[in-house]
């Protein structure tokens, strides 16, 4: 076996590289130490699923054949399908083999010379880096580059292939929602997929329930024509909102290449994540005890008006870092109901069975907001007004040649805040590391109600676990020139004083 220990294809949330990075020698590495991870947490089945992307196709034939030379017992949908779908399958296969690990291999929102890996573990929990029994990704990454670590392949495993499962899937998320066919009736919808997995699902699933659906970039191509699959890039949605005013629909949904990153708007422009959980937070805490408080986690990109209209509705906003595996993992801490980033990702507790699991599904979360909108036609709205009441930046990116610029780069926004007076923070009030730096200026908070000066603005920067040499930042405000002002005010750092290249 050879393989070069620099490599490391573990990162915060999931496995992620580029094609070219990793030969196939590499790649089976990463599933022997998997493997020896899963021996370790007991696990005897392993579901494999992917998406459309260019790379999966080699990933996971080097994942299934030496799985089952391993002697697991392998579940495999050959299909492309979006992620939520792939965790669903694994949901599935939980039923009746507990002791089950999902791999789903997809990279995500990422350009199309990116692959990995995301991974679930009995019980159908998320795993990252520090995160998961044994530490997660922290075990597997040990045994990557654990010299001395041989797997062994002692035969006796079997190949199980699973066809078409998007029915069911769909199946079961209607009936969570308490959505009937043809219950839509009368909505347009725009329907964005990217060209990613997740289109035919979803087309089906809302045609299913009555809506009259516009799509486009339906047909799943990993080629990705039209650049990176990622809905929340800014101008990315252009064409979508575009051709809602040609249809005159009422509402826009893009989603990402995997299918687990979502944005909502209407004919006028995108709506903010947070915004977007007030409908789905109306469909499902109206449902449920209103003596109890639900804990619900929100990112800290989630505007402060956002916050307020949430608690309003007797939700209890928990603020957490970002993080696909640690947000699940602290919802199922702490019991919280659901979670929202401003990336666009949507989580959610999921019966099945005797199963309990905090994660995404992403026809769930729009069936939600759907059901609010269209049971209560003025709440939409009310979406588009709160949206026209603050800027948003959108997530703006700018790679440097090394991580030693970016650093720098990184600090002089720091510095630059300061000087605003602006009240800094790396850590939520529970002592939790939040990954970067959250930035509050006019913003006040006292017993559960947030206070907000004229002039306003939130934002959050850091760098990208999973790309190279990025910087992340995001701003929110009460006013447009505000918040441009302070968004150029970093720019001229990011690109000028430090030669960022902005990215996608």
């Amino acid at each position: 076996m050879s393989y070069m220990k620099k490599k490391d294809p573990i990162k915060t949330y999931d496995a992620r590289w580029e094609v070219s990075d990793f030969n196939d020698n590499e790649v089976l590495r990463l599933f022997e130490a998997t493997f020896g991870y899963a021996r370790l947490i007991e696990v005897d089945t392993l579901v494999f699923a992917r998406d459309a992307r260019l790379g999966c196709a080699r990933v996971m034939e080097i994942g299934i054949e030496s799985a089952v030379k391993a002697g697991f017992r392998v579940i495999a949908c050959f299909d492309p399908v979006s992620t939520p779908l792939s965790y669903f399958i694994a949901m599935l296969t939980a039923g009746s083999h507990p002791n089950t690990m999902g791999l789903s291999i997809t990279a995500s929102h990422n350009p199309k010379q990116y692959i990995g890996i995301k991974f679930t573990v009995p019980g159908v929990e998320a795993i990252g880096y520090d995160c998961g029994p044994l530490g997660g990704l922290t075990k597997v990454k040990e045994l990557y580059h654990d010299n001395t670590y041989v797997q062994s392949y002692g035969g006796g495993g079997s190949l199980h292939i699973i066809e078409h499962p998007a029915d069911e899937y769909i199946r079961y998320t209607m009936k969570l929602a308490g959505v009937k066919p043809n219950s839509f009736q009368g909505l347009k919808l725009v329907l964005d997929t990217f060209n990613g997995s997740a289109g035919p699902e979803l087309y089906q699933a809302l045609t299913r329930c009555g809506a009259e659906i516009f799509p486009i970039r339906l047909v799943p191509n990993g080629d990705f024509p039209t650049g990176s699959p990622n809905p929340t890039s800014q101008n990315k949605m252009d064409p979508a909102i575009q051709l809602a005013v040609q249809k005159n629909a009422d509402l826009v949904i893009g989603i990402d290449g995997d299918g687990d990153r979502i944005v909502f708007g209407d004919q006028k422009g995108i709506f903010s994540a947070g915004f977007v959980m007030i409908p789905i937070l109306k469909s499902i805490l109206e449902k449920g005890p209103r003596a109890v408080r639900q804990k619900i986690l929100y990112d800290p990109k989630v505007n402060p008006m956002a916050l307020s209209k949430w608690a309003e509705l007797n939700a209890e906003p928990i603020l957490f870092r970002n993080g696909h595996s640690q947000i699940k993992g602290h919802m199922k801490e702490i019991g919280a109901l659901a979670g929202a980033e401003e990336s666009g990702h949507f989580y959610h507790k999921l019966p099945i069975g005797n199963l309990q699991v905090s994660g995404e599904n992403s026809l769930y979360t729009i069936l939600l907001f759907l059901q609010a909108i269209h049971n209560q036609k003025e709440i939409l709205p009310q979406v588009r007004t709160m949206q026209d009441q603050i800027y948003t930046s959108g997530e703006f990116n700018y790679h440097f040649p090394d991580d030693k610029i970016r650093d720098s780069a990184l600090q002089a926004i720091i510095r630059f805040f300061e000087s605003q007076k602006a009240e800094l923070a790396t850590r939520s009030e529970d002592g939790i590391e939040l990954e970067g730096t959250v930035v509050y200026k006019g913003v006040y908070k006292q017993d559960g109600l947030i206070t907000l000066e004229k002039e306003w603005y939130s934002a959050y920067v850091r760098t990208a676990t999973n790309e190279k040499g990025i910087i992340r930042s995001y701003i929110s405000s009460g006013d447009s020139s505000y918040g441009e002002k302070i968004k150029s005010g970093i720019i001229q750092l990011l690109a000028n004083e430090f030669g960022g290249v902005e990215v996608e």
